[in-house]
């Protein structure tokens, strides 16, 4: 039996003059998502820029593994995917959108450009580009008739119509590269450089297809690619194993316990897409700031693990989840009414930044009796919160969140004091963006938390369960506004005076209805013999009490009440620009 093996960085394994890919009609379609193209985005930005600075990294050390690909070398000489066609596709795919953004199709020539374009096409005896030959060919596209992927890589061009996977994450790229290169202009350049001279791929190839296949079912089947969260599991089990044998059964069975509670408290239901067990390791590996943008097997594998080789680390997650289960179960014993009113805000967000930052908090100001000052501890989420509404208020560019909160987050512990430049937003910026919401595109991350905070910034809001989920309701029905001449704006609808939270189900019972049908829906009312109750939303219920009708006008002093009061609410921490 013979395997060649090779571990190479991307641009070697795509320029190497042997490297001819080629995915069989046998193997599934394209299917990553955008999801997890954004995941991939993120673990780049994370690796080649770290804590946001691109001078941190080095060039000679830093070095990211990207995985397996095994192939066989098929009768035409190509080498025949048979493991690694998503992850190939997709690198393929990325390094297209970087050499648009950088400007080879516009004829710019630099080695950067160049060792992009050697990756995507093959080169003619003189070396030039011909890019009528792709590195990699799919098969299965030919087949299903979809012709994206070739389109892409030869042209750089997709139509918003092309609703295909590969269409689908070239734009994600692109539009990712294009938020990048506001933030770092020229700079750009060093994510791309450092993917493909830093990153490595471990290409297997088999001396046919069968053993190809029998490698594949080895990998996939026998779990030998391990993920982070089970060699800290076997750094740990070894440790106490080496201890004694009641510690090692111990370990085991608080380990399932860890598990089970992570999976309570990280779950789906609080809309964060983790791997729960994973996520608590990497809440814990926050304690420090500066540890933030590490990758989470680089902050343990420290000194050989040490963190995990000490029994106060299985206790200090299990007090992690404490601390995150108290706030989530509103627990009076532990925390204030305030405390809970803005963690519950903050964890609507459903942003994993969001949770890191707590867990941090946490970990960092706890006592030796894992106790936090409840005083300085109830002014912190509304700190935080007050702003990260800001920010997400007034910058458009997403990708940065993480590391500008995280680059300030010791100072946002105390109280800012006022007229720090570093820690101030615009008002202005702040108003023109809410008033040109709807006009503009809605950001998520924006929108969540306005309206999760203007629905619980009152103390006589009953705060629903965590897993009671909301949906976005519209007062005034999109629906509606074309058949009323008074409506003189359509863009008024998607303004925020317009948007409330409303408990997923009843929001579908309301939908596209008119306010005077809405009414019932917000107040309750009798069906079937049976009282169906109202929405817990306050600001709904006094609105179907007081008003008979819902208009354009009422949504735009809707707006500019929330306007004020978000411009109130950020200048009371001193966050806006005097």
């Amino acid at each position: 039996m013979h395997i060649h093996t090779e571990t190479r960085t991307v641009q070697q394994l795509f320029t190497s003059v042997e490297k001819d890919f080629l995915i069989p009609d046998y193997q599934r379609a394209y299917s990553r998502t955008e999801n997890e193209c954004q995941t991939l985005w993120n673990d780049f930005c994370d690796f080649a820029l770290p804590d946001d600075d691109i001078k941190a990294f080095n060039d000679e050390r830093d070095e990211y593994f990207l995985g397996v690909i095994v192939t066989f070398r098929n009768g035409d000489g190509r080498d025949e995917v048979i493991d690694g066609q998503q992850r190939l596709t997709t690198l393929l795919l990325l390094m297209r959108a970087f050499y648009q953004a950088l400007g080879g199709d516009s004829g710019k020539t630099f080695r950067l450009i160049d060792n992009l374009g050697e990756c995507i096409w093959k080169t003619t005896p003189l070396g030039e580009l011909d890019k009528s030959s792709l590195k990699i060919t799919s098969e299965i596209l030919q087949k299903i008739g979809n012709e994206d992927l070739r389109k892409i890589l030869s042209t750089g061009t997709t139509a918003k119509v092309d609703k295909s996977n590969c269409a689908v994450n070239y734009r994600f790229f692109q539009a990712a590269i294009a938020n990048l290169q506001k933030i770092y202009r020229g700079d750009v350049q060093y994510l791309a450089a450092r993917i493909l001279k830093n990153c490595f791929i471990t290409h297997l190839r088999a001396e046919s297809q069968d053993m190809a296949l029998q490698m594949f079912s080895t990998l996939n089947d026998r779990g030998l690619a391990l993920s982070a969260v089970d060699i800290f599991k076997a750094v740990m089990y070894k440790f106490y194993r080496s201890k004694d044998l009641q510690a090692c059964d111990e370990f085991i069975e608080n380990r399932q316990i860890l598990e089970r509670r992570a999976a309570k408290t990280f779950g789906r239901s609080h809309g964060l897409a983790v791997n729960p067990t994973e996520f608590l390791f990497l809440c814990y590996s926050y304690k420090e700031v500066g540890r933030a943008f590490k990758k989470i097997r680089r902050v343990y594998e420290v000194d050989n693990y040490a963190v995990l080789r000490r029994t106060k680390t299985l206790a200090d997650l299990f007090e992690l989840l404490d601390f995150f289960d108290d706030l989530l179960k509103q627990n009076a014993l532990r925390f204030s009414p305030k405390s809970v009113r803005y963690a519950h805000i903050l964890f609507r967000a459903k942003n994993v930044s969001i949770w890191l930052i707590l867990a941090h908090y946490f970990l960092s100001e706890r006592d030796e009796l894992n106790r936090l000052d409840e005083q300085n501890f109830a002014e912190f989420p509304e700190r935080f919160l007050a702003f990260l509404l800001a920010h997400s208020i007034t910058n458009p560019a997403t990708q940065s969140m993480r590391g500008y909160i995280f680059s300030t987050l010791a100072n946002l512990k105390k109280p800012v004091a006022a007229g720090l430049k570093s820690y101030t937003f615009s008002a202005d910026a702040i108003r023109s963006e809410m008033n040109y919401f709807g006009v503009k595109g809605q950001k998520n991350l924006m929108m969540s938390l306005v309206l999760n905070w203007w629905l619980l910034r009152d103390e006589a809001q009953e705060i629903p369960p965590i897993e009671q989920k909301f949906d976005v309701e519209y007062i005034f029905p999109k629906s509606l506004a074309g058949g009323f001449e008074s409506f003189s704006n359509k863009n008024s609808l998607n303004l925020l005076g317009n948007l409330a939270l409303l408990e997923h189900g009843k929001n579908v019972n309301a939908a596209g209805h008119r306010f005077a049908d809405k009414r019932k829906v917000y107040l309750g009312y009798e069906k079937n013999g049976k009282f169906q109750k109202g929405t817990v939303n306050r600001e709904l219920q006094q609105l179907a009490q007081t008003h008979g009708d819902f208009t354009e006008i009422d949504i735009n002093l809707g707006n500019q009440h929330m306007v004020d009061e978000i411009l109130a609410f950020v200048a009371k921490h001193n966050f806006l620009q005097s």
